[in-house]
Protein backbone atom coordinates (compact mmCIF):
# COMPACT_ATOMS: atom_id res chain seq x y z
CA UNK A 1 0.00 0.00 0.00
CA UNK A 2 1.34 3.44 -1.01
CA UNK A 3 2.79 5.44 2.37
CA UNK A 4 0.93 8.88 2.07
CA UNK A 5 -2.82 7.38 2.05
CA UNK A 6 -1.50 5.24 4.56
CA UNK A 7 -0.29 8.58 6.58
CA UNK A 8 -3.76 10.28 5.77
CA UNK A 9 -5.93 7.66 7.47
CA UNK A 10 -3.51 7.37 10.55
CA UNK A 11 -3.97 11.71 10.55
CA UNK A 12 -8.07 10.95 10.34
CA UNK A 13 -7.39 7.88 13.05
CA UNK A 14 -5.43 10.81 15.66
CA UNK A 15 -7.73 13.47 14.61
CA UNK A 16 -11.29 11.30 15.76
CA UNK A 17 -9.03 9.93 18.94
CA UNK A 18 -11.25 11.60 21.65
CA UNK A 19 -9.47 14.39 22.68
CA UNK A 20 -11.44 17.50 23.71
CA UNK A 21 -12.68 19.88 21.25
CA UNK A 22 -12.18 22.64 23.60
CA UNK A 23 -9.84 23.03 26.29
CA UNK A 24 -10.52 23.65 30.05
CA UNK A 25 -13.10 26.08 30.62
CA UNK A 26 -13.86 28.26 34.36
CA UNK A 27 -16.80 29.84 34.55
CA UNK A 28 -16.60 33.05 35.67
CA UNK A 29 -13.50 34.03 33.80
CA UNK A 30 -12.45 37.33 35.99
CA UNK A 31 -14.56 35.91 39.46
CA UNK A 32 -14.87 38.63 41.77
CA UNK A 33 -16.53 37.94 45.45
CA UNK A 34 -17.50 40.45 48.32
CA UNK A 35 -15.51 40.53 51.11
CA UNK A 36 -17.23 37.90 53.45
CA UNK A 37 -19.23 36.59 50.60
CA UNK A 38 -19.61 33.36 48.68
CA UNK A 39 -18.50 31.80 45.41
CA UNK A 40 -18.29 29.22 42.73
CA UNK A 41 -15.73 28.33 40.45
CA UNK A 42 -16.91 25.74 38.03
CA UNK A 43 -14.02 24.44 35.85
CA UNK A 44 -15.35 21.91 32.77
CA UNK A 45 -13.64 19.72 30.22
CA UNK A 46 -15.49 18.45 27.40
CA UNK A 47 -14.16 14.38 27.92
CA UNK A 48 -16.16 11.94 29.63
CA UNK A 49 -13.44 9.69 30.26
CA UNK A 50 -11.11 12.85 31.58
CA UNK A 51 -10.58 13.97 35.24
CA UNK A 52 -10.94 17.57 36.10
CA UNK A 53 -9.17 18.81 39.70
CA UNK A 54 -8.48 22.36 41.52
CA UNK A 55 -5.09 22.11 42.48
CA UNK A 56 -3.15 24.02 45.04
CA UNK A 57 -5.41 24.21 47.96
CA UNK A 58 -4.95 25.72 51.16
CA UNK A 59 -6.54 26.99 54.30
CA UNK A 60 -8.03 30.20 52.15
CA UNK A 61 -8.99 28.46 48.88
CA UNK A 62 -12.07 26.63 49.99
CA UNK A 63 -13.81 23.04 49.22
CA UNK A 64 -13.63 21.21 46.10
CA UNK A 65 -16.40 19.04 44.67
CA UNK A 66 -15.17 17.17 41.95
CA UNK A 67 -17.14 15.30 38.90
CA UNK A 68 -15.71 12.82 35.94
CA UNK A 69 -16.15 16.35 33.91
CA UNK A 70 -16.01 19.33 35.72
CA UNK A 71 -15.34 20.56 39.45
CA UNK A 72 -16.71 23.01 41.21
CA UNK A 73 -14.56 25.42 43.55
CA UNK A 74 -16.40 26.64 46.81
CA UNK A 75 -15.22 29.63 48.57
CA UNK A 76 -16.97 30.93 51.40
CA UNK A 77 -16.48 34.21 53.90
CA UNK A 78 -13.96 35.35 51.58
CA UNK A 79 -11.31 37.47 53.04
CA UNK A 80 -8.21 39.43 51.30
CA UNK A 81 -6.12 36.65 51.86
CA UNK A 82 -8.56 34.46 49.78
CA UNK A 83 -7.74 36.34 46.75
CA UNK A 84 -5.21 35.49 43.93
CA UNK A 85 -4.67 32.79 40.84
CA UNK A 86 -6.77 29.93 41.18
CA UNK A 87 -5.51 27.22 38.44
CA UNK A 88 -7.18 23.75 37.40
CA UNK A 89 -5.96 21.21 35.89
CA UNK A 90 -7.67 17.85 33.51
CA UNK A 91 -6.83 15.24 31.88
CA UNK A 92 -8.28 13.28 28.72
CA UNK A 93 -6.97 10.41 26.72
CA UNK A 94 -3.19 11.39 27.70
CA UNK A 95 -3.61 15.00 27.08
CA UNK A 96 -2.52 17.25 30.45
CA UNK A 97 -4.80 20.97 30.12
CA UNK A 98 -4.40 23.51 32.99
CA UNK A 99 -5.90 26.91 33.15
CA UNK A 100 -5.88 29.59 35.66
CA UNK A 101 -7.89 32.59 36.81
CA UNK A 102 -7.70 35.45 39.28
CA UNK A 103 -9.69 35.73 41.83
CA UNK A 104 -10.12 39.37 43.36
CA UNK A 105 -11.95 40.54 46.59
CA UNK A 106 -13.88 43.43 47.06
CA UNK A 107 -15.25 45.27 50.30
CA UNK A 108 -17.31 48.38 50.30
CA UNK A 109 -20.22 49.31 53.19
CA UNK A 110 -23.69 49.57 52.14
CA UNK A 111 -23.91 53.50 52.60
CA UNK A 112 -21.48 56.25 52.95
CA UNK A 113 -22.02 58.47 56.19
CA UNK A 114 -22.64 62.28 55.63
CA UNK A 115 -22.22 64.49 58.11
CA UNK A 116 -22.71 68.30 58.37
CA UNK A 117 -21.04 70.75 60.95
CA UNK A 118 -21.03 72.44 62.86
CA UNK A 119 -24.66 72.65 62.78
CA UNK A 120 -27.08 72.12 59.92
CA UNK A 121 -26.77 73.71 56.67
CA UNK A 122 -28.75 77.34 56.71
CA UNK A 123 -28.88 79.37 54.05
CA UNK A 124 -25.81 82.05 53.43
CA UNK A 125 -24.25 80.01 55.98
CA UNK A 126 -20.38 78.53 55.89
CA UNK A 127 -20.06 75.15 56.61
CA UNK A 128 -18.39 71.54 56.86
CA UNK A 129 -19.66 68.47 55.23
CA UNK A 130 -17.55 65.06 56.38
CA UNK A 131 -18.31 62.34 54.02
CA UNK A 132 -16.39 58.27 55.43
CA UNK A 133 -16.73 54.82 54.31
CA UNK A 134 -15.72 51.77 56.78
CA UNK A 135 -13.82 48.40 55.86
CA UNK A 136 -13.57 49.60 51.86
CA UNK A 137 -10.93 47.38 49.38
CA UNK A 138 -8.62 47.50 47.52
CA UNK A 139 -7.38 50.97 48.17
CA UNK A 140 -6.69 50.61 43.67
CA UNK A 141 -9.39 51.76 41.93
CA UNK A 142 -11.24 53.86 44.84
CA UNK A 143 -12.37 56.85 43.73
CA UNK A 144 -14.42 59.75 45.71
CA UNK A 145 -16.06 62.69 44.13
CA UNK A 146 -18.02 65.52 45.49
CA UNK A 147 -20.85 67.34 44.19
CA UNK A 148 -22.29 70.19 44.23
CA UNK A 149 -26.00 69.78 42.40
CA UNK A 150 -24.50 68.03 39.01
CA UNK A 151 -21.46 70.34 39.06
CA UNK A 152 -18.00 67.86 40.28
CA UNK A 153 -16.22 69.56 42.72
CA UNK A 154 -13.40 67.54 43.48
CA UNK A 155 -11.92 64.14 43.19
CA UNK A 156 -10.79 64.86 46.83
CA UNK A 157 -7.37 63.10 48.43
CA UNK A 158 -9.35 61.28 51.16
CA UNK A 159 -7.61 60.61 54.49
CA UNK A 160 -6.58 56.69 54.60
CA UNK A 161 -6.80 54.47 57.72
CA UNK A 162 -5.83 50.65 57.56
CA UNK A 163 -7.80 48.30 59.84
CA UNK A 164 -6.67 45.18 61.47
CA UNK A 165 -8.46 43.05 58.35
CA UNK A 166 -6.53 44.73 55.50
CA UNK A 167 -9.47 46.64 54.61
CA UNK A 168 -9.71 50.84 54.51
CA UNK A 169 -11.76 53.31 56.57
CA UNK A 170 -11.51 56.30 54.22
CA UNK A 171 -12.50 60.27 55.15
CA UNK A 172 -13.02 63.53 53.07
CA UNK A 173 -14.07 67.04 54.57
CA UNK A 174 -15.23 69.36 52.07
CA UNK A 175 -15.52 73.32 53.65
CA UNK A 176 -18.58 75.04 52.15
CA UNK A 177 -18.58 78.92 51.65
CA UNK A 178 -21.86 80.57 52.71
CA UNK A 179 -22.58 81.81 49.12
CA UNK A 180 -22.39 78.41 48.00
CA UNK A 181 -25.68 77.67 50.66
CA UNK A 182 -28.33 78.18 49.06
CA UNK A 183 -32.52 76.80 49.69
CA UNK A 184 -32.52 73.74 47.03
CA UNK A 185 -28.58 73.23 46.71
CA UNK A 186 -27.43 69.68 47.04
CA UNK A 187 -24.80 68.20 47.92
CA UNK A 188 -23.57 65.15 46.98
CA UNK A 189 -20.43 62.65 48.03
CA UNK A 190 -20.06 60.11 45.49
CA UNK A 191 -17.83 56.64 46.00
CA UNK A 192 -16.64 54.63 42.92
CA UNK A 193 -14.55 51.34 43.41
CA UNK A 194 -13.56 49.69 40.22
CA UNK A 195 -12.37 46.20 40.29
CA UNK A 196 -11.84 43.70 36.92
CA UNK A 197 -14.37 44.64 34.92
CA UNK A 198 -17.00 45.40 37.71
CA UNK A 199 -17.77 49.05 38.85
CA UNK A 200 -19.44 49.30 42.33
CA UNK A 201 -21.21 53.36 43.39
CA UNK A 202 -21.83 54.51 46.98
CA UNK A 203 -23.51 57.90 46.93
CA UNK A 204 -25.12 60.17 50.01
CA UNK A 205 -26.39 63.65 49.60
CA UNK A 206 -27.45 66.50 51.20
CA UNK A 207 -30.17 69.00 50.32
CA UNK A 208 -30.51 73.06 51.70
CA UNK A 209 -34.51 73.24 52.75
CA UNK A 210 -36.57 75.25 54.22
CA UNK A 211 -39.38 72.23 55.24
CA UNK A 212 -40.19 71.84 58.97
CA UNK A 213 -40.55 68.09 59.85
CA UNK A 214 -38.26 66.00 61.54
CA UNK A 215 -38.14 62.20 60.48
CA UNK A 216 -35.89 59.51 61.50
CA UNK A 217 -35.41 57.10 59.05
CA UNK A 218 -36.79 53.35 59.28
CA UNK A 219 -34.78 50.27 57.51
CA UNK A 220 -37.40 48.32 55.22
CA UNK A 221 -36.22 45.71 52.96
CA UNK A 222 -38.11 46.36 49.55
CA UNK A 223 -38.46 44.11 46.25
CA UNK A 224 -37.15 44.51 42.69
CA UNK A 225 -38.59 47.99 42.05
CA UNK A 226 -38.44 51.47 42.10
CA UNK A 227 -37.00 53.09 45.08
CA UNK A 228 -38.87 53.50 48.27
CA UNK A 229 -38.84 55.89 51.06
CA UNK A 230 -39.29 54.47 54.69
CA UNK A 231 -39.47 57.19 57.36
CA UNK A 232 -41.09 57.04 60.80
CA UNK A 233 -42.12 60.83 61.60
CA UNK A 234 -40.90 62.34 65.00
CA UNK A 235 -41.94 65.38 67.21
CA UNK A 236 -44.45 68.06 65.79
CA UNK A 237 -43.63 70.30 63.06
CA UNK A 238 -42.24 73.52 63.64
CA UNK A 239 -40.84 76.99 61.99
CA UNK A 240 -37.04 76.07 62.31
CA UNK A 241 -35.44 75.89 58.89
CA UNK A 242 -34.25 72.31 58.49
CA UNK A 243 -31.81 70.54 55.84
CA UNK A 244 -32.74 67.02 53.84
CA UNK A 245 -30.30 64.52 53.97
CA UNK A 246 -30.70 61.45 51.85
CA UNK A 247 -27.98 58.51 51.53
CA UNK A 248 -28.47 56.27 48.55
CA UNK A 249 -26.75 53.06 48.01
CA UNK A 250 -26.07 52.11 44.50
CA UNK A 251 -24.17 49.04 43.63
CA UNK A 252 -23.92 49.37 39.45
CA UNK A 253 -21.85 47.04 37.11
CA UNK A 254 -19.87 47.60 33.65
CA UNK A 255 -21.47 44.43 31.60
CA UNK A 256 -18.65 42.17 30.35
CA UNK A 257 -20.53 41.23 27.15
CA UNK A 258 -19.56 37.71 28.10
CA UNK A 259 -22.45 35.41 29.31
CA UNK A 260 -20.18 32.90 31.02
CA UNK A 261 -18.38 35.74 33.30
CA UNK A 262 -21.82 36.08 34.94
CA UNK A 263 -21.84 33.54 37.69
CA UNK A 264 -24.27 34.84 39.87
CA UNK A 265 -26.12 38.37 39.77
CA UNK A 266 -28.63 40.75 41.76
CA UNK A 267 -31.26 42.65 40.11
CA UNK A 268 -30.56 46.69 40.44
CA UNK A 269 -32.44 47.70 43.58
CA UNK A 270 -32.02 51.03 45.07
CA UNK A 271 -33.21 52.07 48.82
CA UNK A 272 -33.38 55.26 49.99
CA UNK A 273 -33.87 56.76 53.30
CA UNK A 274 -34.56 60.20 54.44
CA UNK A 275 -33.58 62.61 57.42
CA UNK A 276 -35.00 66.05 58.27
CA UNK A 277 -33.06 67.96 59.99
CA UNK A 278 -33.38 70.81 62.30
CA UNK A 279 -32.15 74.58 61.72
CA UNK A 280 -30.00 76.57 64.33
CA UNK A 281 -31.65 77.42 67.56
CA UNK A 282 -31.87 73.23 68.43
CA UNK A 283 -29.95 71.04 70.48
CA UNK A 284 -29.63 68.18 67.67
CA UNK A 285 -26.23 67.01 66.56
CA UNK A 286 -24.64 66.91 63.24
CA UNK A 287 -26.36 64.76 60.63
CA UNK A 288 -25.30 61.60 59.82
CA UNK A 289 -27.60 59.58 57.09
CA UNK A 290 -27.17 56.57 55.83
CA UNK A 291 -28.92 54.31 53.19
CA UNK A 292 -29.13 50.67 52.74
CA UNK A 293 -28.30 47.93 51.03
CA UNK A 294 -29.18 47.65 47.02
CA UNK A 295 -26.94 45.28 45.08
CA UNK A 296 -26.93 44.92 41.34
CA UNK A 297 -24.22 42.01 41.47
CA UNK A 298 -22.46 39.71 44.02
CA UNK A 299 -20.74 36.08 42.95
CA UNK A 300 -22.82 34.10 45.48
CA UNK A 301 -24.32 35.81 48.08
CA UNK A 302 -22.69 38.43 50.20
CA UNK A 303 -23.74 38.55 54.12
CA UNK A 304 -23.88 41.72 56.03
CA UNK A 305 -20.98 43.52 56.95
CA UNK A 306 -18.94 42.70 60.19
CA UNK A 307 -19.87 45.02 62.68
CA UNK A 308 -23.19 45.91 61.87
CA UNK A 309 -26.58 44.14 63.52
CA UNK A 310 -29.24 43.42 61.65
CA UNK A 311 -31.35 46.24 60.48
CA UNK A 312 -35.36 46.23 61.59
CA UNK A 313 -37.51 45.01 59.39
CA UNK A 314 -34.54 42.96 57.19
CA UNK A 315 -34.30 39.27 56.59
CA UNK A 316 -31.70 37.56 58.48
CA UNK A 317 -28.35 36.98 56.52
CA UNK A 318 -28.63 34.19 54.03
CA UNK A 319 -26.27 32.51 51.69
CA UNK A 320 -27.72 31.90 48.01
CA UNK A 321 -26.51 29.47 45.78
CA UNK A 322 -26.93 28.67 42.64
CA UNK A 323 -25.80 25.94 39.74
CA UNK A 324 -26.66 23.45 36.77
CA UNK A 325 -25.72 19.83 35.94
CA UNK A 326 -24.05 19.42 33.97
CA UNK A 327 -22.27 23.43 34.16
CA UNK A 328 -23.75 23.63 30.06
CA UNK A 329 -26.39 22.07 28.82
CA UNK A 330 -26.79 19.44 25.86
CA UNK A 331 -29.38 19.82 23.48
CA UNK A 332 -31.65 16.15 23.68
CA UNK A 333 -30.27 15.31 27.30
CA UNK A 334 -31.15 15.54 30.60
CA UNK A 335 -30.33 18.98 32.56
CA UNK A 336 -30.87 20.46 35.99
CA UNK A 337 -30.74 23.48 37.55
CA UNK A 338 -30.66 23.76 41.20
CA UNK A 339 -30.91 27.32 43.83
CA UNK A 340 -29.81 26.08 47.27
CA UNK A 341 -30.19 28.64 50.07
CA UNK A 342 -28.40 28.71 53.45
CA UNK A 343 -29.50 29.93 56.11
CA UNK A 344 -30.01 30.18 60.33
CA UNK A 345 -33.75 29.60 60.20
CA UNK A 346 -35.96 28.22 57.48
CA UNK A 347 -36.06 29.44 53.89
CA UNK A 348 -37.87 29.36 50.77
CA UNK A 349 -36.69 30.22 47.28
CA UNK A 350 -38.34 31.51 44.27
CA UNK A 351 -37.31 31.49 40.83
CA UNK A 352 -37.66 35.00 39.32
CA UNK A 353 -36.41 34.47 35.45
CA UNK A 354 -36.40 31.41 33.53
CA UNK A 355 -36.18 31.82 29.67
CA UNK A 356 -39.23 30.17 29.25
CA UNK A 357 -42.29 29.95 31.21
CA UNK A 358 -41.87 27.57 34.50
CA UNK A 359 -44.14 25.12 33.41
CA UNK A 360 -42.41 24.20 31.02
CA UNK A 361 -40.06 22.79 34.10
CA UNK A 362 -40.51 19.91 36.54
CA UNK A 363 -39.96 21.39 39.83
CA UNK A 364 -38.61 20.00 42.98
CA UNK A 365 -38.84 21.55 46.26
CA UNK A 366 -36.75 19.82 48.49
CA UNK A 367 -36.57 22.55 52.49
CA UNK A 368 -34.98 25.68 51.40
CA UNK A 369 -33.43 24.27 47.62
CA UNK A 370 -35.72 24.64 44.43
CA UNK A 371 -34.65 22.40 41.44
CA UNK A 372 -35.80 22.51 37.63
CA UNK A 373 -35.38 19.38 35.71
CA UNK A 374 -35.55 19.00 31.64
CA UNK A 375 -35.45 15.74 30.39
CA UNK A 376 -35.14 16.67 26.82
CA UNK A 377 -32.60 20.30 27.16
CA UNK A 378 -33.52 22.44 23.62
CA UNK A 379 -31.67 25.83 22.80
CA UNK A 380 -34.36 27.85 24.03
CA UNK A 381 -33.77 26.69 27.43
CA UNK A 382 -30.67 28.25 26.96
CA UNK A 383 -30.18 31.71 29.14
CA UNK A 384 -30.76 33.74 32.44
CA UNK A 385 -31.71 31.84 34.95
CA UNK A 386 -32.27 34.13 38.42
CA UNK A 387 -33.41 32.99 41.93
CA UNK A 388 -34.31 35.18 45.06
CA UNK A 389 -35.36 34.35 48.40
CA UNK A 390 -38.85 34.60 48.71
CA UNK A 391 -38.62 36.79 52.07
CA UNK A 392 -36.21 39.17 51.02
CA UNK A 393 -36.31 39.71 46.67
CA UNK A 394 -33.13 42.25 47.27
CA UNK A 395 -31.45 38.84 47.78
CA UNK A 396 -30.61 36.74 44.47
CA UNK A 397 -28.64 35.10 42.46
CA UNK A 398 -28.51 34.59 38.64
CA UNK A 399 -26.73 31.72 35.92
CA UNK A 400 -26.04 32.21 32.48
CA UNK A 401 -26.36 28.51 31.05
CA UNK A 402 -25.86 27.70 27.55
CA UNK A 403 -27.37 24.83 25.72
CA UNK A 404 -24.86 22.81 22.89
CA UNK A 405 -25.19 21.04 20.48
CA UNK A 406 -24.77 16.68 20.96
CA UNK A 407 -21.75 17.60 18.16
CA UNK A 408 -20.00 19.55 19.96
CA UNK A 409 -19.61 17.16 23.11
CA UNK A 410 -19.49 13.88 21.08
CA UNK A 411 -18.70 11.07 23.67
CA UNK A 412 -15.38 8.50 23.92
CA UNK A 413 -18.15 6.16 22.67
CA UNK A 414 -18.49 7.58 19.55
CA UNK A 415 -14.61 8.60 18.74
CA UNK A 416 -13.91 4.86 19.85
CA UNK A 417 -16.13 3.57 16.70
CA UNK A 418 -14.98 5.93 14.58
CA UNK A 419 -11.23 5.12 15.27
CA UNK A 420 -12.50 1.52 15.17
CA UNK A 421 -14.06 1.82 11.58
CA UNK A 422 -11.20 3.34 10.08
CA UNK A 423 -8.61 0.83 11.70
CA UNK A 424 -10.29 -1.55 10.44
CA UNK A 425 -10.80 0.30 6.64
CA UNK A 426 -6.56 0.43 6.69
CA UNK A 427 -6.40 -3.35 7.91
CA UNK A 428 -8.80 -4.36 5.21
CA UNK A 429 -6.68 -2.24 2.42
CA UNK A 430 -3.58 -3.71 3.90
CA UNK A 431 -5.11 -7.38 3.62
CA UNK A 432 -6.55 -6.47 -0.22
CA UNK A 433 -3.15 -5.25 -1.56
CA UNK A 434 -1.28 -8.31 0.08
CA UNK A 435 -3.90 -11.20 -1.45
CA UNK A 436 -3.46 -9.00 -4.83
CA UNK A 437 -0.60 -9.46 -5.30
CA UNK A 438 0.01 -13.01 -4.60
CA UNK A 439 -2.61 -13.68 -6.50
CA UNK A 440 -0.54 -11.76 -9.21
CA UNK A 441 2.29 -13.57 -9.06
CA UNK A 442 0.84 -16.86 -9.04
CA UNK A 443 -1.04 -16.18 -11.95
CA UNK A 444 2.54 -15.42 -13.79
CA UNK A 445 4.10 -18.57 -12.69
CA UNK A 446 1.39 -20.51 -14.47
Amino acid sequence: MEPAPLLLLLGLVWGCSGRPADKLVVVPREPVVRYGGSAQLNCSLACAEGTVQWKGLDTNLGSVTSFPTHSVLHISSAVVATEGTKICQGTCHGQHYQHAVDLKVYALPDTLQLEVGPRALEPGQPASLRCSAQRVYPRMGLVLTWYWGDQVLEDEDFDVTETDEELFDIVSMLPVAGKEVGEGVEFRCEVTLSIGQETFTRMASVTVSAEAVTEQPVATATSTGSPRTAAATTGSPSTARSVTTTALSLELSVPTHDPTTALTTTPSTAHLATTMLPGSGTTSPPAEAQGTTADSISWGSPPAEKGTGPSMGTAPACSLQIWSLPPNGTRGRSLRIKCHARCAGNATVHWLKTPVALSQYREEVVGSSSTLRLDRAEPWHQGHYQCVLLSNRSQGVSLQLMVLDDSFSMGPAIAVGTTVSLLGLIVTGIMSHRLWKRFRSQYKLA
